[in-house]
């Protein structure tokens, strides 16, 4: 049966075989069932182990073949997300949908426009407002001008002072 087992799990045979040889038998078990107690010899060449490891693995990490491996693979995941990146955008115009920029330039346009006509109904009201209170005192109020632009001064606007396509 051990040898099924041994078979079935050559890396569990290995370190029952490693651990038989520094002086703590694998296969034993305690009373409640747990793993078998190290003694202090294991418990030490472990401890070396561990640190040994972990020295060259913090040594590994900061050489300078690690990092620049690390910097390249940084520098190339980030060449291929903007490719990828390109090509859908490049596809979403193919079959002429709207893409991300094209969505927030829109957003901004509508922004832009409904700050104007929030500007100019609060003007407006003020006006309103002005003649109502001067209908109450029963005193007349001289309307004042308009800060509006003209018709045809807006026509004459240069197209080149709006937005530019990219």
């Amino acid at each position: 049966m051990t040898d099924q087992r041994q078979a079935a799990d050559p890396f569990g045979s290995f370190w029952n075989e490693f651990m038989s040889r520094v002086g703590v038998d694998g296969n034993q078990n305690t009373a409640a069932g747990a793993a078998p107690a190290f003694n202090e010899g294991a418990k030490q060449m472990q401890r070396i182990f561990f640190d040994t490891m972990a020295k060259y693995a913090e040594e590994f990490m900061r050489s300078e073949q690690f990092l620049s491996a690390v910097k390249q693979s940084m520098d190339q995941s980030i060449q291929i997300k903007q490719m990828f990146d390109d090509f859908l955008v490049k596809a979403q115009r193919g079959i002429q949908a709207p893409v991300r920029g094209d969505v927030d330039d829109i957003a901004s346009l509508m922004r832009g426009i409904e700050n104007r006509v929030l500007k100019r109904l609060e003007a407006i009201e003020d006006k309103v407002a002005a003649v109502e209170e001067s209908k109450r005192s029963g005193r007349a109020v001289k309307a004042s001008p308009t800060k509006r632009p003209s018709v045809t001064a807006a026509r004459k606007k240069p197209k080149s002072a709006g937005r530019t396509k990219k």
